[in-house]
């Protein structure tokens, strides 16, 4: 048994061609995980990097406690099924699933053993005798699960072991793959294109396209919470329907939708996720809608639903699909911008041609970025609210506080927005008082809840067994909070992280030689630790355009070190920064003492800094 981890792994072909970018992924002992996303995507690379089949550009690969990356395949105790079963003519089915046994040198009565075990719990004893060619394509996918678990491996990897089978054959491998899981208790890595495996079969899902992780959750969650566009349309059969749309906040704090074919109507609590930035009517957004949340009706309520024209019927049984279109001059337009699919049950009596209503589940609705294509209401949103400066003081969610010193001098008095990102609320003995309006659990005893705040609501993370009704205080980091006049941001919440450009030099003679990381203007020495990382990553290394990325525990002033200039110093009463400038370049870094402005010497600590390269947009670790 054991843990996989997958840390900032990157395969690039020829020197630019990124085929995985990134890759982030902790995969627990025993968990069930697939890799699912359309052809070329890289789910099939960072398999075969697991596998030790293709080599790591740049990043780490753990399997338990061990750093596998130069690692030979046969000593990672692992075992891959693949596409094409791999199995050799010629021989036996018990001789195809006893070879690797008998090149590790495992006795005979051993392998006798762990293949005759193996074939008990597949169903294919009866079979041993036979070679593949007497075999169907699920017995000898069968025989290729066989070689696999007879090996006792850490880790199995499938590679899309199921698409050579038909439609029944496969749904009934991939039961016997989910039950081979229960039964063997270890950790499975399943590749696949088709939503429907993994849906069925994983415990987390892990979505890609163009080499990159789009998102990694349960099925369930990607279902309810999808991260952007592609995972919304990927994810769920029939696929999702999408619409462009102009959002309007009301009075009430619900929102007006407006499509080229039909309104709807949000209530405030069915809102209260969505970005506020897009609420003005003023940027189109993307709106999706699944098929089984538009149904047919005798008649919608207003601003619940709409009529449209239908144009095909599809009877599945126990389930009928609609294809309709709210504008009839594009009826059976290919792509028409009006044109959905609803799911009904079965003997709905509609035909083509007629004019049907249709009622929409308003709470259900997904809305994504029109240029970017991300979600735009989150599980755990942004929090916009309401506040006053006056007099130094601040009033904000029904808490008046003394305003920091560092927004006194920008912040007149008047009346503002607060953008609260999440992890500016905690909760708290005192602070602000608010009561749980819902709360979604997401696991482990945790929970998100929205908190009601008189006509306002907040989001806030909650550990411990939480319900709706529950009396909460909570604190808002103010250090962390953007502060908006109308749409301009007038303050902006101070950076966690910093990032510096520069190169990796050396200068001197080989015995006295000394390494640095050369900023405009500055230079840092390294040592020899850092040093050996970045040679590491080719000799190329001292002719890229690199990037340093660090945090508060990266920078700290010190009697001795590089010189520095303080610019400013930004009390937030707990958390303090300065904004320094380091060479040409300006950073802020939080801080626990008081720093007057003027020149000051700081150490970076570079073992903790994160080294990208700027050209390929790449971590080298």
């Amino acid at each position: 048994m054991a843990k996989v981890s997958l840390k900032h792994i990157y395969k690039v072909y020829d020197g630019k061609v990124k085929a995985v970018s990134d890759f982030n992924l902790e995969i627990e002992d025993k968990q069930f995980i697939v890799f699912v996303g359309p052809s070329g995507c890289g789910k099939s690379t960072t398999l075969r990097m697991v596998a030790g089949l293709e080599e790591i550009t740049a990043g780490e690969l753990w399997i338990g406690d061990k750093l596998c990356n130069g690692v030979e395949p046969k000593n990672r105790n692992i075992a891959m099924v693949f596409q094409n079963y791999a199995l050799f003519p010629n021989m036996t089915v018990y001789d195809n699933m006893a070879f690797g046994l008998r090149m590790h040198k495992v006795k005979k009565d051993e392998i006798d053993r762990r293949v005759r075990s193996a074939a008990e719990i597949l169903g294919i004893t009866e079979y041993l005798d036979r070679k593949p060619k007497a075999l169907s394509g699920g017995q000898r996918q069968r025989v290729a699960l066989g070689r696999a678990i007879v090996r006792e491996p850490n880790v199995f990897l499938f590679d899309e072991p199921l698409s050579n089978l038909d439609a029944k054959l496969r749904a009934k491998m991939r039961t016997e793959i989910t039950r081979l899981h229960k039964r063997l208790n270890t950790t499975f890595i399943y590749v696949t294109h088709d939503q429907v495996e993994a849906m069925t079969m994983g415990d987390r899902i892990v979505v890609m396209k163009g080499g990159l992780i789009q998102q990694a959750d349960t099925p369930q969650n990607l279902f309810r919470w999808p991260a952007n566009k592609f995972v919304a349309g990927f994810i769920g059969t029939p696929q999702m329907n999408f619409f462009n749309a102009l959002l309007t906040r009301r009075q009430d704090g619900g929102l007006d939708v407006r499509t080229e074919g039909f309104s709807l109507t949000l209530t405030a609590e069915e809102a209260c996720r969505i970005d506020g930035a897009y609420t003005h009517g003023d940027r189109t957004v993307i709106m999706g809608i699944r098929p089984d949340d538009i149904r047919p009706c005798a008649a919608a309520q207003p601003g619940k639903g709409f009529s449209a024209q239908v144009a095909l019927v599809e009877e599945l049984g126990t389930q009928t699909l609609i294809y309709a279109n709210t504008n009839e001059s594009q009826l059976m337009t290919e792509d028409s911008p009006t044109a959905f699919c609803s799911a009904a049950g079965e003997g709905t009596g509609i035909s083509p041609g007629s004019i049907q209503q249709f009622s929409v589940d308003t709470s259900k609705l997904h809305f994504f970025d029109e240029q970017t294509e991300l979600t735009i209401k989150h599980r755990m949103p942004v929090t916009y609210a309401h506040c006053t400066v006056k007099e130094g003081k601040l009033s904000i969610l029904g808490s008046t506080v003394p305003l920091p010193e560092a927004l006194r001098a920008r912040l007149a008095d008047g009346t503002y927005q607060a953008r609260i990102p999440e992890g500016a609320l905690c909760v708290a003995d005192k602070g602000c008082n608010g009561i749980v309006a819902e709360a979604d659990c997401t696991g482990k005893d945790e929970y998100i809840c929205r908190i009601a705040c008189g006509n306002e609501w907040v989001f806030l993370k909650h550990t411990g067994k939480c319900e709706k009704g529950d009396a909460i205080c909570f604190t808002v980091r103010l250090d962390m909070v953007d502060w908006l006049d109308g749409a301009d941001v007038v303050v902006k919440g101070m950076e966690q992280t910093f990032r510096l450009e520069g190169k990796f030099v050396r200068s001197g003679k080989f015995r006295s030689r000394e390494h640095y990381i050369e900023l405009d203007g500055c230079r840092i020495q390294t040592p020899f630790e850092f040093n050996q990382r970045m040679y590491d990553c080719g000799r190329t290394i001292f002719k890229r355009n690199l990037a340093f990325e660090g945090d508060e525990n990266s920078i700290k002033i010190t009697p001795e070190g590089t010189q520095a200039q303080v610019v400013e110093l930004l009390d937030y009463g707990e958390a303090k920064y300065i904004r320094l400038k380091l060479g040409n370049q300006e950073l802020c870094v939080k801080t626990v003492e008081d720093v007057r402005p003027g020149s000051v010497t700081v150490t970076v600590d570079v073992g903790t800094l994160k080294v990208y390269d700027r050209a390929l947009d790449m971590l080298l670790f």
